[in-house]
């Protein structure tokens, strides 16, 4: 099991499927794809906006109990992180951790459980836009197909076998203003777009003041990119802000998205890019109760709860009120230079769901 989870990690490493490169996208589904001999699984292939899906079920269930989800698209790397990496028990390359190493493990539990005389109710479910906002995924699945199953399971948050019960929704907007240029030097006879986007954005700063630290949970604001004008010496006709808001469960998407507007004012308009909600599942739901039981025996450790500030696309499961169980195996350098995952926590990893999974679906 350990030979088979490392080489495939290796495999599906090499394969630069950046988000933004569609070739890369459609091999790495191509080369899932072709894992799974149709004489023992349901392949159904999903392609929306030039993501591809794969849901690989045992009966062609609509609803299954379970979803393992797992994500094959990474974020930019230099062309020397596609060719892994083995070094003191570690994997080194894009995606190792996030996300191709647990999804390597999944591929091959799916696998393994194919030999089970009774199969679970189960479906894997891999996609390609995870790191684009997942609306053509895991959105695109449990919405438009209307996949609806129990529960999800996806290792994609934390570390080393924490369990995150509660990450923020996500907004991403743009203000935009406009003006009425004008000699720098007469700016009486115009009219700032730049310092109308800048005195919306202080009174958000004022709504929304940063959190210090992980644990101070409360809604984030981040000023991403600011653009407008034309020349130092032109009073700016028009300008424009991206920001990027991460909401605490208390918010809805739609509550958010009023009150943002009523704090900017009319002058500057609001417009949405991506929004999604916040995700919560209890840690005293039934399911998460029965995996936590199995991590103690397998494992032998006790359960990490954990907030998680990042989105992922369990808001997806939220949104359709299916819980999930979010975790991750253990790793480092997430969309950095020397992203690597550990090879044993690869191998327990495989050994808890598979316990989970064969035990109560």
């Amino acid at each position: 099991m350990k030979k088979k989870i490392k080489k495939l990690t290796k495999d599906l490493v090499r394969i630069p499927s950046t988000k933004d490169n569609p070739e890369e996208i459609k091999r790495v589904a191509d080369f899932c794809e072709n894992l799974f001999p149709k004489k023992d699984f349901t392949v159904k292939r999903f392609k929306r906006k030039e993501r591809h899906s794969l849901l690989i079920t045992f009966r062609g269930e609509k609803k299954p109990k379970l979803f393992l989800v797992g994500h094959l698209d990474v974020v930019d790397a230099e062309k020397k992180q596609f060719t892994p990496k083995e070094k003191g028990g570690r994997i080194y390359g894009r995606g190792a951790k996030d996300n191709k190493g647990p999804s390597a493990v999944l591929i091959t539990l799916m696998k393994e459980l194919s030999s089970l005389r009774e199969k679970p109710s189960v479906g894997l479910l891999l996609t390609t836009d995870e790191e684009s906002g997942g609306f053509d995924g895991v959105g695109y699945v449990l919405g438009e197909k209307g996949y609806t199953p129990e529960v999800g399971f996806i290792p994609d948050g934390g570390d080393d076998f924490e369990i995150i019960f509660s990450e923020k929704g996500v907004l991403h907007f743009r203000l935009i203003a406009e003006g009425k240029a004008a000699h720098g030097a007469r700016p009486w006879e115009g009219d700032n777009a730049i310092d109308k986007v800048m005195e919306a954005y202080g009174k958000l700063r004022k709504e929304f003041p940063n959190p210090k630290k992980r644990s101070d949970w409360k809604t984030s604001l981040n000023a991403g990119k600011v653009s407008g004008g034309s020349a130092t010496n032109v009073v700016a006709e028009r300008a424009e802000m991206a920001l990027d808001l991460r909401f605490t469960s208390e918010w809805t998407e739609k509550k958010i998205i009023k009150k943002v507007k009523e704090v900017v004012g009319k002058e500057v308009k609001m417009e949405v890019d991506v929004s999604g909600p916040a995700f919560y599942t209890s840690p005293e739901n039934f399911y998460v109760k029965k995996y936590v039981e199995i991590l103690e025996k397998t494992l032998r450790r006790k359960p990490v709860f954990e907030k998680y500030p990042p989105a992922s696309d369990a808001r997806f499961f939220s949104q359709k009120k299916i819980p999930a169980i979010i975790t991750n195996v253990r790793g480092g350098g997430t969309h950095g230079k020397d992203e690597w995952v550990d090879v044993k926590s690869l191998e327990d990893f495989c050994r808890l769901l598979e316990e989970f999974v064969t035990g109560e679906f």
